[in-house]
């Protein structure tokens, strides 16, 4: 790299399609499960996010990557409210951050199932998860060059850092089109879906063993092992009751998932505790139909 390029920290990447960070499925919005229904089996999540109230209090790293955190937390969470814990014997006051968005269903194959020997067979649909790899866009600008290095950093990607390769850091900003984007769109998707959020906790508060929802309590407890799950169908009935879509196009979303649900089946390629799941679900969202 000549003098100028390092002055500037021009950093390059690009994708060489080697499909090794295609490790799983993604995690997506509530509007993207809708569009990708056909694709994916989901899962409607819950998962909470801390910060400390103040750059001062815990380890909240540099004020850029701690202000950015606080500013994407924000835009990305369905609900923020206060919360206090001791930390080495001081309490510290954080900020919690509850999202609501669709995760995949892991069948354990180790792999996306949107791959197709080896390739994106929905690249051009590909969620925004994707589109932003290595800068997932709920992941701070002023972190980016130390994401970027992790990424490559990984054994067996075969990602291309070279000098033919594009540059996409410059004096640590994102410059590449795609990505910068794709990092807005994100942004757009969660300020549309609020009203969809917002209708998900309503019912978590007035009407949750309805729905078969999580609890905020419960949700707490679970987010030491993780995010806290249920049936993707609840969050596309929400919305038909909310008036956000119709009841046609519910039927339509409850009988894409019924199908892909049936493909993962047919295929036999995950383990049996997969396949169980997959079974019961498959009995649910055909109840559905039916009914």
């Amino acid at each position: 790299m000549d003098t100028d390029a390092q002055t500037r920290r021009e950093l390059r990447f690009a994708c060489t399609s080697c499909g090794a960070c295609c490790n799983r499925s993604p995690e997506v919005a509530l509007s993207e499960a809708a569009a990708l229904s056909d694709m994916f089996v989901f899962r409607l999540m819950f998962r909470l996010y801390e910060l400390p109230r103040s750059l001062a209090d815990g380890d909240a790293g540099s004020s850029a990557v701690f202000f950015e955190s606080k500013r994407l937390l924000a835009a990305f969470a369905a609900r923020k409210y206060p919360a206090r814990r001791r930390q080495n014997g001081k309490a510290i006051d954080y900020m919690r951050y509850l999202t609501i968005s669709a995760l995949t269903l892991d069948t354990g194959v180790g792999a996306c199932t949107a791959l197709s020997d080896g390739r994106c067979a929905i690249y051009a649909r590909r969620p925004l998860a994707c589109r932003t790899v290595p800068f997932h866009y709920s992941r701070p600008e002023a972190s980016a060059e130390s994401l970027l290095q992790s990424f490559v950093a990984t054994p067996g990607y075969g990602c291309d850092t070279g000098a033919d390769a594009p540059v996409v850091l410059e004096a640590g900003r994102i410059v590449d089109p795609e990505t910068r984007r794709a990092r807005g769109d994100a942004l757009d998707i969660a300020a549309r879906d609020r009203r969809w959020t917002d209708a998900i906790l309503r019912r978590m508060k007035t009407s949750s063993s309805e729905y078969a929802l999580p609890s905020l309590r419960e949700i707490e407890a679970d987010a030491q092992f993780g995010a806290t799950t249920t049936s993707m169908q609840v969050a596309w009935r929400i919305a038909a009751e909310a008036g956000l879509i119709g009841v046609e196009t519910y039927r339509m979303l409850i009988a894409a998932q019924a199908a892909a649900i049936d493909r993962e089946l047919a295929e036999a390629r995950c383990p049996s505790s997969a396949r169980e799941t997959l079974g019961e679900m498959r009995a649910e969202y055909r109840a559905l139909l039916n009914g």
